[in-house]
């Protein structure tokens, strides 16, 4: 499989990835009076275990020695996509509505698809670009427009979405000179100790010293399910477009929602089906396009 290949494997991957560990955090935050501090927590872990391979493998550690020249950039990238944009995110919830959040959300592939234009250079034919429209409106559809709040809580919501967006791009021109584990590794372990300053900061850290054994096994299969949701995104993103390695695990919403079906017999509405329908067809079209465009860019550089 080329490379090409790989990275839009990958990127499903993540999808399926993405859409059970919404499923799974969904059950360990509601055991939890803080949904920053369990995210802090998972985030922590999920740190821990990507710098392992540092204690044990020489080549990786050469990887992080070879990346100094670019620790700033490795330092922006654990702020604005491994803590700041958490926190904003969270402060924006309180202050809004869920259906808002998801909404702005929704957003965040299409940013990194206009920024990935302007600073990495990606060009793509008309049919991606509609593909990404209606990937966004399948996503939106069924959302009660009524809950939908342009409130104090949706500018921050905007913010956190628009640095996880900046983020992707800035991972992907870091990728170019950088080895995968180092990006990871950073983002994960400096991001989450500075969430979990920010929790300390706000006084809620004393908490953890109360976790039950329940919410310490949450707290260690979300941080494992983050690393394979990590690399699955990173990796993919060293190997295909930024464009199509956010646009294609955007739907993680049909993973998700076959889960709760399946699990709870939850009846889902009539124009959910038909969102995560245009969803699918929209990814599958990404894919199928996508991959096909980037192959024949590629084509001159192989040959």
């Amino acid at each position: 499989m080329r490379g090409t290949a790989r990275g839009y494997a990958l990127a499903v991957a993540n999808m399926v990835v993405s859409g059970a560990a919404v499923y799974v955090n969904s059950l360990g935050v509601k055991l939890f009076d803080d949904s920053t501090l369990y995210t802090a927590l998972k985030n922590f872990v999920a740190g821990l275990l990507l710098l392992a391979p540092f204690a044990f493998s020489a080549r990786a550690r050469a990887g992080l020695v070879a990346a100094a020249p670019r620790r700033v950039l490795l330092a922006v990238v654990a702020l604005i996509g491994g803590s700041v944009p958490y926190a904003l995110y969270f402060r924006g919830l309180q202050l809004s509505t869920p259906v808002t959040g998801a909404l702005i959300d929704h957003l965040q592939f299409l940013l990194v698809a206009i920024f990935a234009v302007g600073f990495l250079g990606e060009r793509f034919g008309a049919g991606v670009w509609v593909a990404l429209a209606v990937l966004l409106a399948g996503l939106s559809l069924g959302i009660s427009v009524s809950a939908v709040r342009l409130d104090a809580g949706a500018i921050y919501l905007a913010a956190a979405t628009l640095l996880f967006a900046a983020d992707f791009v800035l991972m992907k021109y870091l990728l170019r000179s950088v080895a995968p584990l180092t990006v990871m590794a950073a983002k994960m372990s400096l991001g989450s100790l500075l969430l979990l300053a920010w929790v300390a900061v706000n006084g809620r850290l004393g908490a953890v010293a109360g976790l039950s054994l329940l919410q310490g096994g949450f707290v260690a299969v979300t941080g494992l399910i983050l690393v394979l949701f990590t690399a699955t995104s990173v990796l993919g993103l060293r190997l295909a477009s930024a464009t199509a390695v956010t646009a294609i695990p955007a739907g993680a919403p049909l993973i998700t929602t076959i889960l709760v079906v399946i699990s709870r017999s939850t009846v889902v509405a009539p124009a959910r089906w038909l969102g995560l329908a245009l969803v699918l067809l929209a990814v599958t079209a990404v894919i199928v396009l996508g991959s096909r465009q980037e192959r024949r860019a590629r084509a001159p550089e192989d040959a």
